[in-house]
């Protein structure tokens, strides 16, 4: 009978001839495994070797113990991140969010939001492998699933939302004007309550959630959003818009808008609530272009010129329309149903910018020219583009006789068709200066210059949300880095303007200064926020921790980028 296995693992010394004749010695421990009936290998140590030819054992060597050491070494890009940390700090942002809600709530909001300023057209599932080169507010990191959380604490506590609001309409420069952006947001999701067909500016056919924006006019920031259901009227979300102002402080303030909202209706609507408004009309309303033909004779006087451009002239008319309405209830002897009018007065005010209507003249009177000569070199109309052919039929005489073919320009057609170039209206309920509106408008328009990155950046083209709640804290994320990029755009163009510009002090005035802030300039216009951050991004800094102490050293930087920098007032 065999003898039974003690269970207990075994050491043998083993030989192992190499090819050389060295001989290498091994102690090899197995253990017997009764299921397979065999024993099993455990471990093999060297022990040492018998070199060729003798005969005593040469131990191995031990082996060295790897001690750790103290040295630490970490790399991060601090390029964009210095930036970003000076637009919270310099915008008034950073000290909004803090004085909104807590302090990690806070930290996690401005990180979203510095990601998205630097990474415009990646999801937010990126900012995991973003922040471990980027030093971000929030320390202890961010992933996918904390941000989901954070922007569905933002949707079910809008506290922190209208806290923020609040303080951003406190620091507007301007609390008696605001100016109106909407947008829409498209979704594939069918989960979300307020995604619904309507109107979509990408005409893309999917449903939509209305995204209206209002921010002051003076420093172009952003002061609050309002959500609206895809399917509402922009006038009725504008108006509820207004709403939210008056408990910011900001009560009954000149709305400006773009030509999207003109209608008879929604002019009537914003009467009725006494809201007063500026917003751009077509020159070709029924009841505009009447008006703006008794003026043309007179408008280019001297005492219609701006007084900030002389390229424009500007002259006000006031008119009273009529509106016909329903009535809601039975007041005064007018029943409801009943249809009754209201007359309102509207201030027209119209405007010339002689120089844009001279290049849209030799633009058409070029393009007229380039045809007409095709036609006399004897190329045949039927060769000629459809916009070509459509120049002929409007603006040239084609003459066709046995012996002579002519071509020759319409004079009429074409002095009635550039008779209103370069003219454009603004119409108000509210009475002001000429040129108070047209500052007014024009504010609008450089904000809204700044304003586009509603759908490229930000991660906003179509929404990635699954719940009504978490759509609402991602809007807010987004909406806080609108607030950063504004102000980013804001201090470039005021860098611009001051570049190459005599200020008087002898020590900046001279060739050589002027050279480099030209350069600075041209290199400026070429690029855009994405880009300045790809180009900053590139800026790391080194740091080495050792018993020694603690070296830190930076990228390189050449003397345009540093000059753009002190401009800007992220370095001295």
């Amino acid at each position: 009978m065999p003898r039974k296995a003690s269970g207990k693992p075994k050491t043998q010394r083993i030989q192992r001839t190499q090819a050389n004749g060295d001989i290498y010695i091994y102690d090899v421990t197995t253990l017997y495994n009764p299921a397979k009936r065999y024993n099993e290998h455990v471990s093999s140590v060297l022990v040492g070797k018998i070199p060729a030819g003798e005969t005593e054992i040469v131990p191995t060597r031990p082996r060295k113990n790897i001690k750790k050491t103290d040295v630490k070494t970490t790399r991060i890009n601090i390029g964009v991140t210095d930036i970003l940390s000076w637009i919270g700090k310099q915008s008034g942002i950073d000290k909004d969010i803090y004085d909104s809600t807590d302090k990690g709530t806070a930290q996690k909001i401005l990180s979203i939001a510095w990601f998205w300023m630097a990474n415009p057209d990646r999801p937010i599932r990126h900012i995991e492998e973003w922040q471990i080169s980027h030093r971000v507010p929030y320390s202890e990191g961010l992933s996918e699933d904390i941000c989901y959380l954070l922007m569905k604490q933002l949707g079910m506590d809008v506290s922190i939302s209208q806290n923020y609001f609040r303080n951003r309409a406190a620091h507007a420069s301007s609390k008696t004007s605001v100016a109106v952006d909407t947008t829409t947001i498209s979704s594939y999701s069918e989960n979300l309550n307020d995604v619904r067909y309507g109107y979509n500016k990408d005409g893309n056919n999917l449903a939509t959630v209305k995204l209206l924006t209002l921010f002051s006019l003076e420093d172009h920031q952003p002061i609050a959003f309002i959500r609206q259901p895809g399917n509402i009227p922009d006038v009725i979300s504008v108006l509820n818009a207004l709403k939210q102002l008056s408990v910011f402080g900001m009560s009954k303030p000149l709305v400006v808008l773009d030509g999207g909202f003109f209608s008879d209706e929604n002019i009537f609507t914003f009467m009725q609530r006494h809201t007063k408004f500026l917003m751009r009309g077509p020159l070709d309303g029924r009841w505009i272009r009447p008006e703006l033909d008794t003026v043309m004779d007179t408008f280019e006087t001297p005492s219609n010129v701006c007084p900030y451009d002389s390229n424009v002239y500007g002259t006000t008319v006031s008119i009273t329309l009529q509106f016909d309405s329903e009535r809601k209830y039975t007041r005064n002897g007018i029943s409801k149903s009943d249809t009754v009018s209201v007359e309102h007065r509207i201030y027209l005010y119209f405007f010339l910018n002689v120089d844009k209507a001279r290049i849209e003249k030799a633009a058409l009177l070029d393009e007229i020219k380039s045809v007409k000569q095709q036609l006399e070199q004897g190329v045949d109309e039927s060769l000629l583009s459809k916009s070509e052919q459509n120049i002929v039929r409007k603006y040239l005489k084609i003459r066709r006789t046995p012996k002579r073919f002519s071509v020759t320009m319409d004079d009429c057609a074409i002095l009635k068709e550039t008779r209103y170039y370069g003219y454009f209206i603004l119409l108000s309920n509210n009475k002001m200066g000429t040129f108070d509106a047209h500052r007014e408008y024009r504010l609008r328009e450089k904000t809204e210059e700044g304003f586009r990155i509603d759908k490229q950046y930000n991660d906003a083209h179509v929404t990635r949300s699954k719940t009504t709640t978490s759509l609402e804290g991602r809007f807010f994320c987004q909406f806080v880095a609108y607030g950063y990029e504004e102000y980013f755009q804001s201090e470039i163009s005021r860098v611009k303007e001051s570049l190459a510009v005599q200020t008087g002090d002898p020590i900046h005035d001279n060739s050589d200064t002027f050279k480099k802030e030209k350069a600075l300039l041209n290199w400026l216009n070429k690029m855009s926020v994405s880009k300045l951050f790809d180009w900053f991004d590139a800026i790391q800094e080194t740091t080495v921790n050792s018993k020694i102490g603690k070296i830190r050293w930076r990228t390189e930087t050449i003397e345009r980028d540093r000059l753009f920098l002190r401009k800007l007032g992220v370095i001295k």
